[in-house]
């Protein structure tokens, strides 16, 4: 079959296609530049985003890319693909049972719906949708789940909106517990659409539709110093942990601590800080009532909470007073060795190690055991090689407590007349890591030393910081100062 003939086959296949089966094989990337998601209440994607939802793939990086045929529920994605608005590369999404996704609690009535541009364009109207009364949260999303007529809906008069749009919209009083609140944003120019779905926990008042099930206890009698803290942990039907209803309480005092009152000072902020979980003992009058000692916490019977378990969190112990002296930026190699002495400086009993470092890689080390006080300690490296070095110095107590000072310096030869083989100067920035050291826990605003020029670089911030990760001994186009397309992931700080 000739080119020609093949591609009339195709044509007369997607004509035959029903719109939706047809936009299943669209590419993921569009020629339109409208990008923008739901801020407020926070979507299921930005919620990925901020970290609140985990296991989401892709989304991460890019909330705010959920694009798809426009005008749902005639077209628009496909049944079961709604959330990932038909995008293989946000199908994590499409995931759907009553604990998977964090859910934000709200009041039945009017409610703010704040949409966030990164790239606005002309609007045609905003559309909200919310699950029926009997919709089932433990099956996936469908045209059927959802109400076929809009809630809200806002004009967008063919024109670009500002950054930040708010719509108030009146959620129906008949909702109560989890559902979904789908937001569309009908792009204008294009026959596309951004799909937005929230989770929510709707709260409308009736409270004879719930009941309280007992999902954990709070057990007095432990002592906790100041400075330590609890939190709950708080699990779903699934076993995955819901992080957004989660509490902290931290121990400011002593007294505070005691096994007699932290108790009643949790459950007292677990009542203030939260609508689905309750903590206190439950009376004939279905009151639940903060306790001195043992209370237990109480879960609404369709908040798909199973269980809430208690995480101790040790105040740290203090660190002893530690200080490095006596190292040079710059030595001398003599018949193949090097000689480091410097002087540690500690306020109790240690263990120190000295580890130095060249191209990622410890060449030597030793550890030392000292005395509180001042005391000069000797490294020697033999077989030494002229470059650049980093010198990790650390310190080991009795009790636990950790710490170490990181020097960055150069070994040169006689031969080169006193100037470095390596020219890289020390950085004037202390830096997080030596790229590309520690590399899957950069984030936005991590710091970095380039030792291939002695270079200092920060993180940009999201949407870029995704980049920074991104890096292999066969694919550096992001490496710091170095990569082909390095400025869009870092800042050069000097």
């Amino acid at each position: 079959m000739s080119f020609r003939s093949k591609m009339k086959h195709i044509n007369k296949t997607l004509l035959a296609m029903t719109p939706i089966a047809a936009a299943l094989l669209m590419p993921l990337s569009q020629t339109v530049s409208a990008h923008g998601y739901i801020s407020k209440p926070e979507s299921r994607g930005y919620l990925c985003r901020l970290g609140e939802n985990t296991s989401c793939g892709n989304v991460v990086y890019e909330p705010q890319s959920l694009e798809g045929p426009d005008r749902f529920p005639e077209t628009g994605p496909a049944d079961g693909h709604i959330a990932s608005a038909g995008h293989r590369a946000f199908s994590q999404l499409n995931a759907q049972t009553i604990s998977r996704w964090t859910k934000r609690p709200i009041k039945a009535g009017p409610n703010e719906f704040t949409w966030t541009f990164t790239a606005n364009h002309s609007t045609r109207d905003w559309r909200y949708f919310i699950t029926k009364t009997t919709w089932d949260p433990n099956s996936p999303l469908t045209r059927d789940q959802f109400e076929a007529v809009p809630f809200c809906e806002y004009s967008g008069h063919y024109k670009q909106p500002p950054r930040n749009v708010t719509h108030l919209c009146n959620v129906p009083a008949d909702r109560n517990g989890y559902h979904i609140v789908l937001g569309v944003w009908d792009v204008g120019d294009t026959g596309m659409s951004f799909y937005n779905t929230v989770d929510l926990m709707i709260d409308n008042g009736d409270t004879n539709q719930v009941y309280w099930q007992d999902v954990g206890d709070i057990l007095a009698g432990r002592d906790l110093r100041a400075g330590s803290s609890i939190k709950t942990r708080v699990f779903g039907h699934d076993s995955k942990e819901l992080a957004s209803l989660q509490t902290v309480l931290t121990i400011d005092t002593d007294e505070a601590g005691l096994g007699t009152n932290w108790p009643l000072a949790l459950a007292n902020k677990i009542n203030a800080t939260q609508s689905w979980l309750q903590a206190g003992q439950l009376d004939d009058n279905n009151t639940i009532q903060p306790m001195a000692g043992r209370n237990e916490i109480f879960a609404q019977s369709n908040s798909g909470i199973s269980s809430v378990e208690l995480e101790f969190v040790a105040a740290p112990l203090p660190k002893p007073d530690f200080d490095v002296s006596g190292i040079s930026h710059r030595y001398e190699i003599n018949d193949s060795d090097v000689k480091f002495t410097f002087t540690t400086d500690i306020s109790e009993k240690a263990s120190i190690t000295a580890t130095l470092n060249k191209n990622y890689r410890s060449v030597v080390t030793h550890t030392f055991q000292v005395e509180a006080g001042q005391t000069e300690l000797t490294m020697s490296y033999p077989e030494a090689q002229a470059g650049h070095y980093n010198l990790v110095i650390s310190y080991l107590t009795e009790n636990g407590t950790i710490d170490q000072a990181t020097f960055h310096l150069n070994l040169v030869t006689p031969t080169d007349g006193g100037d470095p083989v390596d020219p890289v100067e020390p950085p004037t920035t202390d830096a997080d890591y030596t790229f590309p050291e520690g590399l899957s826990s950069y984030k936005a605003g991590t710091t970095v030393f380039q030792p291939k020029n002695g270079k200092v670089y920060q993180c940009k911030p999201w949407p870029y910081n995704g980049y920074c990760v991104q890096w292999s001994e066969g694919s550096n186009q992001y490496e710091p100062g170095v990569g082909l397309y390095w400025n869009m992931a870092w800042i050069e700080l000097n």
